[in-house]
């Protein structure tokens, strides 16, 4: 399974560090003699757990790479007793050159730069706060799935030269009732045309019933205070006003308004080189869907807002439009946060 390499004494500190995959991790184990173990096991809590209590005593140090596996392995450490980090991959120091990548290369590099400090880390969200999360992520993974019914029986129809008038957005019922009375001449292609029609109902059906777990979730001595304030904001509404809270929790981990926008990737990006300094595009890092959940709003604070639709104007006339809209929705999630610290509602002035 592994090898010791170097024996390490009670009361020293270790660092693991934890390349996972879906059947097996790699682990390597370094400190202050340099590495004391590596290897293979499968990806199992209990199974780390027998290689972390060859240490009693130590004061055990972990750190795995953000993804797929969520937050768990993060909630057994911590449980067990010895601190752990989940770092995202994007902002681990990369070696310039190196062309080699191997799992135990990999575990190992996590490791050492957990022991040198150079590792950032993300916010763990509880485990309340993660199921929350997972029904606004779920809710979208229904919406896109409907779109692609959509798409299904639009290209079922035109295959056939079937004409029907367009429906931007969902389907209505009224529509749905239209698609109903279509028939086909062949038997089988009529009853496939059915099944499509059926798995659209089956994705709205998914949305309602998890649009009403989200209603509850918004109910939650948790949110309904600060969902009050958000909703103040026109063109806001409880979905979105709940969405935000769920991703952002508490935001007065964010320390400046331009750590939350940055957070949230709407900062610009930076190339500068001597005296030349050139500002591009936004850095469009983080949370890609609550990104374009503000981008959404923004757009409705400008038709329902004087002075958003002013700001955004003005930024119009020698921006464009796009450039506009996201320097809406970056001045919108900072004055979201001065809003939640102050416990204030929406009063159209830009945050300081």
């Amino acid at each position: 399974m592994g090898r010791y390499t170097k024996k390490v004494c009670e009361g020293m500190e270790i660092f693991v560090g934890i390349d996972m995959h879906k059947t097996s991790w790699h682990v390597t184990i370094m400190s202050d003699p340099g590495e004391v173990w590596h290897g293979n096991i499968p990806g199992e809590w209990e199974v780390l757990k027998k290689v972390l209590d060859h240490y009693p005593g130590c004061r055990i140090h972990a750190v795995y790479e953000a993804g797929c596996f969520g937050y768990w392995l993060y909630d057994r450490i911590v449980e067990y007793g010895a601190t752990c980090i989940v770092t995202p991959p994007s902002l681990v120091p990369m070696e310039y050159g190196n062309r080699v990548k191997t799992d135990r290369r990999d575990s190992k590099k996590l490791a050492c730069l957990l022991q040198k400090d150079l590792l950032k880390n993300v916010h763990v969200p509880t485990e309340e706060a993660r199921s929350h999360r997972q029904v606004f992520r779920q809710r979208r993974q229904l919406i896109e799935d409907r779109v692609k019914a959509q798409h299904r029986i639009k290209s079922a129809l035109l295959f056939f030269g079937i004409e029907i008038p367009e429906q931007t957005g969902a389907f209505s019922r009224s529509y749905m009732d239209r698609l109903r009375k279509i028939r086909f001449s062949n038997r089988i292609h009529d009853r496939s045309f059915r099944i499509l029609l059926d798995e659209y109902d089956h994705f709205s059906d998914q949305l309602e019933r998890h649009t009403g777990l989200i209603r509850e979730i918004a109910a939650l001595d948790t949110y309904r205070d600060r969902m009050a304030l958000l909703t103040s904001i026109p063109g806001i509404g409880m979905l979105t006003a709940i969405e935000i809270l769920v991703e952002l929790q508490d935001v007065s981990r964010f320390q400046s308004p331009e750590q939350l926008a940055a957070y949230l990737g709407l900062t610009p990006s930076q190339y500068s080189t001597g005296e030349k300094v050139h500002m591009g595009h936004i850095t469009k890092v983080g949370k890609s869907h609550l990104r374009a959940t503000l981008i959404e709003a923004s757009w409705r604070l400008v038709r329902h807002d004087a002075k958003a639709r002013a700001f955004y104007e003005q930024l119009r006339a020698r921006a464009g439009s796009k450039r506009a809209i996201v320097a809406v929705a970056r001045r919108l999630i900072i004055q979201i946060r001065k809003m939640l610290l102050s416990n204030s509602p929406y009063s159209g002035k830009a945050a300081a």
